[in-house]
């Protein structure tokens, strides 16, 4: 999975992707055309971990989620349209993490003045969705140019301006075009190849400094209402704090979490809820030589899911063995899910669950 990190200057966007990829990326308080930072989020996956225990296997690989850290966006930067760079850094994303932030630091001023993250959640937002709209625009004028010049594709361009037509009546009813729920072909040939940002799935994430400060705490209602509008979930993240604490043990962490308010380190919540809205599972190979989570869509069939390993297991796919992960830590081993009649051979239209541990079988 990819995901890009946006927000406004001084939201803390460096902070965040530093926190969730481990990275050590410099931070910075202005906006401009930077480059990227690209970084690779392991996955937590309690699974993972017992199966390891159990295989002791000569490799351990977890699922991983691409982050993309681009520069800050500024108010009416969508109205003048975004740069061709900003928009290559983020064609190639499934979704976007929006940083808002909520902390307050004299040394860090906010670009509006003061700190009020329901309205900056409402400037991002409809900044995408301007820039979104110049993009449609232009795209709908060419249509009709080639629709005179090259009569034989007036089928294609009919059924393209039809969906951008529908995008644009969504965000002329102030929303964006995710929420005219895109088919995955739309998205393929129209909204990743165009740089339709807000046809993204969207996860917004509140930086705070101190969740038990009564100024923060309101942030968080106010943007929580804010998201709620525009049906993006929240998650809360003291970014600075888990960016500080990659540097101490582990052991040591829950301490200065709960002196912050906060429950624990929210990059397994930021992952998870990438999932949840991408619609992303994992199922699990084990073994001596490797225990691996591989991350596939909901829905995907058996034969497929071998692809994702290699194309010659799905090429010459056979069988798939399984046994979920739940029966197998219940038993104990595959053998006694055996016996229990929890193991399972099934076809190539077998639709695969998440934590399935399967073994395929193949010829080629």
């Amino acid at each position: 999975m990819q995901i890009g990190i946006i927000g406004l200057a001084t939201s803390g966007k460096t902070t965040v992707f530093n926190a969730l990829t481990h990275g050590r990326a410099a931070t910075s308080i202005s906006g401009g055309d930077k480059d990227p930072n690209r970084g690779v989020a392991l996955v937590p996956d309690d699974r993972i971990d017992y199966l390891a225990k159990m295989f002791e296997p000569k490799k351990v690989t977890y699922a991983t989620v691409e982050f993309t850290d681009v520069a800050g966006l500024t108010k009416g930067a969508g109205d003048k349209g975004f740069s061709n760079r900003f928009l290559g850094h983020l064609r190639d994303m499934e979704a976007l993490l929006i940083v808002i932030r909520v902390f307050h630091s004299e040394s860090v001023p906010h670009p509006e003045g003061d700190i009020n993250p329901a309205r900056d959640l409402e400037t991002v937002i409809p900044e995408l969705c301007l820039a979104d709209m110049a993009i449609i625009e232009n795209r709908l004028r060419r249509i009709e140019e080639s629709w005179i010049k090259q009569p034989n594709k007036r089928k294609e361009l009919e059924k393209e301006r039809e969906s951008l037509r529908r995008f644009q009546e969504t965000l002329e009813s102030d929303r964006p075009i995710i929420a005219a729920e895109p088919s995955k072909e739309e998205v393929d040939l129209y909204i990743r190849p165009y740089g339709l940002l807000s046809g993204k799935q969207m996860l917004t994430l509140a930086n705070v400094s101190d969740a038990t400060n009564e100024m923060e705490k309101k942030g968080v209602e106010e943007l929580t209402a804010a998201c709620q509008r525009w049906n993006t979930p929240l998650v809360i993240m003291n970014a600075q704090l888990e960016q500080d604490l990659l540097d101490f043990p582990v052991e040591e962490w829950d301490d200065y979490f709960s002196a912050s308010g906060i429950e624990g380190p929210a990059k397994g919540k930021v992952i998870q809820e990438s999932y949840r809205i991408l619609k992303q599972h994992s199922f699990l190979t084990f073994g001596p030589d490797e225990v691996r989570a591989w991350t596939i869509p909901l829905e995907t069939k058996a034969q497929l899911a071998a692809g994702k390993i290699h194309s010659d297991i799905e090429r010459g796919f056979i069988r798939a063995e399984v046994v979920s992960f739940d029966d197998f830590k219940h038993f104990g081993s595959v053998e006694a899910a055996k016996k229990e009649g929890r193991f399972r051979l099934e076809g190539k239209d077998y639709v695969v669950q998440d934590g399935d541990m399967i073994t395929f079988r193949f010829s080629v």
